[in-house]
């Protein structure tokens, strides 16, 4: 999700504290992931915490797979708020929708929420994936100390 301040997909619609824990969580990894090395390290914790390291390693790869594959095929760069902001934006209320109904085991919904995002042909796959990192996402969650919520003040570069 790229991280300049294009409103196409910025568009405030909720707030982080108005999800339910693993929702957040989700969310919040996503922003970390995208934001770089020291902020990937800090989901690795989460992921390592939860699941100890040999099948933390696995689900952070499952983890990392499908943001890699669900940016590399969007058809347009997908926006994330920053790291201080408790908004959610479109683009990420749509992933979220999009892995709540997968781990729900509504995978038509997820792949035509998907197919928002991707090409349809890519949908299904993406749905696919979106069911097992939601499931770790709600294991994350049960495992954290708090619900995760933004802190330090929002990066120059972002939206909010």
């Amino acid at each position: 999700m790229k991280d300049t301040v294009d409103h196409t997909g910025a568009s405030v619609v909720g707030q982080l504290t108005d999800l339910v824990s693993w929702e957040a969580t989700l969310i919040m990894s996503m922003r970390l992931w995208m934001e770089g090395p020291d902020a990937q390290a800090e989901v690795w914790r989460d992921f390592a915490r939860c699941f100890g390291t040999e099948k933390g390693r696995e689900e952070l790869r499952q983890f990392e797979t499908f943001l890699s594959r669900l940016l590399s095929a969007a058809r347009r760069p997908l926006v994330r708020h920053g790291l201080g902001c408790t908004c959610i934006g479109s683009d990420e209320a749509i992933l979220r929708l999009m892995v709540r109904e997968a781990t729900r085991g509504d995978l038509a919904e997820a792949a035509m929420i998907a197919s928002l995002i991707v090409p349809a042909s890519l949908a299904e796959p993406i749905a696919l994936m979106a069911a097992r990192v939601g499931i770790a996402m709600r294991d994350i969650a049960r495992h954290l100390p708090t619900a995760p919520v933004p802190n330090g003040p929002p990066q120059v570069r972002r939206l909010h």
